[in-house]
């Protein structure tokens, strides 16, 4: 076992025993795929760290990363891929995500994953060429679009942030397909959700806390949304968050801090939302929550 191979096998343990993975074919597809090959100019103790790692900015700013392995897996997890699905990712990176996918869906499978940046989608193609991961197509796109000519998709995946669920998203998924994206809810609180199609309406399958660099283009978020964190209340929630950090408590304690603040909930995990067209007329329960974004009304629910 060469250096690279046994980084690699402590990674995937670690995410392992952390709960991170659970499923054999993700455990399979990051033994199988080796993260070196998509960030070929880090050193390899680098590479192999659970983190996330920045690979371009634009004036000073982060805009496509490497994502931090952990939370790649949560996200596959929720996505429950299957042989043959036909895949949309946006969000290309490094290609990386994209080569996990295209070894779990396998050969009658294919993965197509737009960037942005044609720089980003050059760079993806030479790494998935290196990776030999043959059924995964490199797009230069704005991801808000999806890809029609490849559409209806069994699954679509943001590794972006998004402040909204475009449209063509919804459109291009199969009636038994799942979407699953970092949706920003309340203010800058960003959760990764599984949702699945249930009478023509998005339901959630599972939340979980993330954060990811935003989406850029024409689906970007709004710039007038950029005044909720000038609120008294937006401020006192970072600094309550901030010190949550710092204290000494498990994760999952912290994690329980977390959602009470933000959502007034300690748990995620008995949180469902539902996705209504922005127009409907919807009056909550007490245990309801309301969020209405340009496309859509969320319906947030414990």
């Amino acid at each position: 076992m060469n250096k690279a191979d046994r980084l690699n096998q402590i990674l995937v343990d670690k995410l392992k025993n952390q709960g991170f993975i659970q499923s054999p074919e993700i455990e399979a597809a990051f033994l199988s795929v080796q993260r070196h090959l998509f960030l070929p100019n880090l050193p390899l103790e680098e590479v192999y760290q659970d983190e996330a790692i920045i690979t371009k900015r634009l004036n000073g700013k982060s805009v496509s990363s490497s994502s931090q392995p952990a939370m790649m897996a949560i996200m596959l997890e929720q996505l429950n891929l299957q042989p043959g699905d036909q895949v949309l990712e946006i969000g290309a990176a490094t290609g990386y995500n994209a080569a996990l996918m295209a070894h779990i869906v396998g050969a009658k499978g294919q993965v197509i994953t737009l960037d942005i940046d044609e720089d980003i989608v050059k760079n993806a193609r030479r790494h998935l060429e290196i990776a030999t991961a043959k059924q995964v197509e490199v797009i230069c796109a704005d991801g808000g679009f999806g890809y029609p000519d490849f559409a209806p998709y069994d699954r679509i995946i943001l590794t972006v942030g998004a402040w909204d669920i475009a449209p063509a998203w919804q459109q291009q998924l199969k009636p038994s397909g799942r979407l699953v994206l970092p949706l920003t809810l309340i203010a800058n609180n960003e959760l990764s959700i599984a949702f699945d199609m249930v009478e023509n309406n998005l339901v959630s399958v599972s939340s979980k806390k993330c954060g990811f660099i935003k989406m850029r283009g024409f689906f970007a978020e709004p710039q007038n949304n950029q005044l909720i964190e000038q609120t008294l209340t937006f401020h006192l929630k970072r600094q309550l968050i901030k010190a949550i950090v710092f204290l000494g408590l498990p994760l999952n304690m912290k994690l329980r801090l977390f959602s009470l603040i933000n959502f007034g909930n300690s748990s995620l995990e008995n949180l469902h939302i539902r996705v209504y067209p922005p127009d409907i007329d919807y009056q909550p329960s007490i245990r309801e929550l309301v969020v209405t974004k340009y496309w859509n009304k969320l319906v947030l629910q414990w």
